[in-house]
Formats: C-alpha cells, structure tokens, sequence
C-alpha cells in the first residue's frame, strides 16, 4: 500500500507529537493505577467504537472490551510501556492513542505502517493530583492482521 506525503499544517506543529504528548502525561499518572475495579465485559465488536463519539463522551466506553483494527502511526516509549496512535480505516485522519503494557503484545514486533488487531479495555484511571480520568484505552491483546 501506497503511504501518503503529510503536508503538516501552516505553523510547523506536528500535530502526532502534540497529542501524543499531552495523553503521554495524563496516562503516566494512570501507570501506576493497575485499573482495578473495572469489570470485564465481553468484546463489542469494531463497527460498535467511533472515535468521534469516543472524543465527546468516553466515560460511555468505560468498562468495556473492543476488539479495533488499525495502523500503527506513531510509537511513544513511557519507561517498559508503550504509547502507541492509531489509526482505523473508515475514520479518516483521525488518531487514537492505546496504552501498551510491557509484556502485552507477547512477541507481536509493533512497527509503524503495519496494521494489527488490538483487544483494549477502556479503563478509569487517575493522574498525578488524583483526577479521575475516563476512557483510557488499555491493549490486553495484539495480534497480526
């Protein structure tokens, strides 16, 4: 597949980096929250998550299991952990940043470009002052797509 020229925007801010930053440091106040008391439930299916709904309401997706195909764009290392941002097809330029335990993806080598199968649970978790935050998308499984 043919990879497309970003054309960045006008003020030379990488969006990517932006974003991914600002998650980067909420989500390493929830590093040291293990997402206890979230419940299992079973996995909804892809088709079930937007990322537009999920941007406006994510405490609507918390406690649940999706099973989300997409391309790996960009790959943040956060100590043993990852942040990794997304991005599903159908969704347009849209990004999702998941979080990636270590040891999670058991031997799948997450590279940029490629495309996989990830099983998150989006789980409630708290930053560094104790603010609850809703919706963070935790990888429990990868596979190659």
């Amino acid at each position: 597949m043919a990879r497309r020229k970003s054309k960045g925007n006008k003020k030379g801010v990488n969006t990517t980096a932006v974003v991914i930053g600002a998650v980067a440091a909420v989500l390493l106040g929830i590093l040291a929250f293990s997402g206890g008391g979230a419940k299992r439930v079973a996995a909804n299916n892809a088709r079930n998550f937007s990322i537009a709904d999920y941007r406006t309401d994510a405490s609507r997706y918390t406690n649940n299991r999706y099973s989300i195909e997409g391309r790996v764009e960009n790959i943040e290392t956060l100590g043993n952990d990852r942040l990794i941002a997304i991005s599903i097809p159908g969704e347009g330029q849209e990004r999702l940043p998941l979080l990636v335990r270590s040891g999670v993806a058991q031997g799948v080598n997450l590279t940029r470009g490629d495309s996989f199968l990830f099983e998150v649970e989006c789980c409630t978790g708290h930053d560094n002052d104790q603010k609850e935050i809703k919706g963070v998308l935790v990888v429990r499984r990868v596979e190659t797509k």
